[in-house]
């Protein structure tokens, strides 16, 4: 059965729209990582703990806005890798992870990838496009 309904449900549908865009973009930049043996969210966390500044692992999932759970998840793929390691000033709540050597070296290894990718897509966008996407994005991710 079929009900009949405005194409604006589907044909504008941010939730649609912004789903498609973020899996095509997360399978383009985890395609590139795979040789490195990191994804795309993986990658982030990693530069995110590398620039430092989170006081707390609930403050490194507000920055990154991951689900605590996922972000842990995360957190043990890099630590069984050996890229990063907790802190041993703090516990629970409190705890935040360094970059290990290996965890140092593994950025070294993906900045030039993460970014030559950002380039690539910045051309095939267009300055425009780019500039006018980054600032839709920064403006619905304060909608939410």
């Amino acid at each position: 059965m079929t009900i009949p309904l405005p194409a604006a449900l589907i044909d504008e549908c941010l939730v649609l729209k912004s789903r498609k865009a973020a899996r095509a973009i997360t399978r383009r930049y985890n395609l590139r990582l795979k040789p490195f043996g990191v994804q795309s969210t993986q990658a982030s966390l990693l530069f995110c703990i590398a620039r430092g500044g989170f006081q707390s692992i609930s403050n490194l999932a507000v920055l990154m806005d991951l689900e605590r759970s996922a972000l842990t998840r995360n957190l043990a793929v890099l630590q069984r890798g050996g890229m990063i390691a907790p802190d041993q000033t703090g516990q629970g709540k409190t705890q935040i992870f360094s970059l290990t050597p290996t965890g140092v070296e593994k950025v070294r290894q993906i900045v030039p990838v993460w970014e030559e990718l950002q380039s690539a897509i910045h051309q095939e966008m267009g300055a425009d496009t780019w500039q006018a996407t980054q600032q839709a994005l920064a403006l619905i991710g304060r909608i939410g």
